[in-house]
């Protein structure tokens, strides 16, 4: 009897979304994204961490319309040494952080800004940024292509809805699942629609 093979594929020409390659690439902060305080389950242990999302645009990889694909990066909000994030601006600027920055630091001021980044093959076949580097002195990136995005949990919570009605059904849903929202009501209150070179360190706004 002949075997009935079921596979991924849907009459064999089933594509999936373009990713970034893996290597070395020019990019561009376009969003930074707030996830508020997210429920962590490891190994049985629960914990809370506030977390954050950064999606960069990369000029040299385009999917069929021409457009700059996008990677993102999840990130827990914290600038010690360890951290990933911490270790990936630390790389970004070219310089660590001084003590009074430690104490208090805008990720906010990412967005627009470029880098050097290098993007791996992840455990589960997909890829991730590995590490960040400063843009040259000579480089020369396109210009931006995808809307800037800044969103913040204490923005939303005080009625500025802009930036969260622009965010994908996915990430809307994490940001909903904060602490900080426990008690809202989404389906009473949103009513957004889906909206699919550094040369010394002064000139470093970050």
């Amino acid at each position: 009897m002949t075997a009935i093979m079921a596979t991924t594929n849907f009459g064999g020409d089933e594509k999936r979304y373009p990713d970034v390659s893996v290597g070395v690439h020019q990019a561009r902060c376009v969003r930074v994204i707030d996830l508020g305080t997210q429920r962590s389950d490891y190994q049985g242990e629960v914990s809370w961490k506030r977390q954050c999302m950064i999606i960069w645009e990369v000029p040299s990889e385009t999917n069929n319309n021409g457009e700059p694909l996008t990677i993102s990066k999840f990130y827990t909000l914290s600038l010690h040494e360890k951290s990933n994030l911490g270790i990936d601006l630390t790389a970004w600027r070219g310089r660590a952080f001084t003590e009074i920055e430690k104490q208090g630091f805008d990720i906010g001021k990412l967005v627009g800004v470029p880098c050097m980044m290098n993007v791996m093959e992840g455990k589960n076949g997909r890829p991730r940024v590995t590490s960040l580097m400063p843009l040259p002195k000579t480089a020369d990136i396109p210009a931006q292509y995808h809307e800037s995005i800044l969103f913040s949990i204490d923005d939303f919570q005080k009625g500025e809805r802009g930036a969260f009605n622009k965010l994908a059904d996915g990430i809307r849903n994490i940001v909903l699942r904060s602490k900080e929202l426990e008690n809202f009501n989404a389906d009473a209150d949103h009513t957004g629609e889906d909206i699919p070179d550094f040369t010394n360190d002064e000139d470093i706004p970050f």
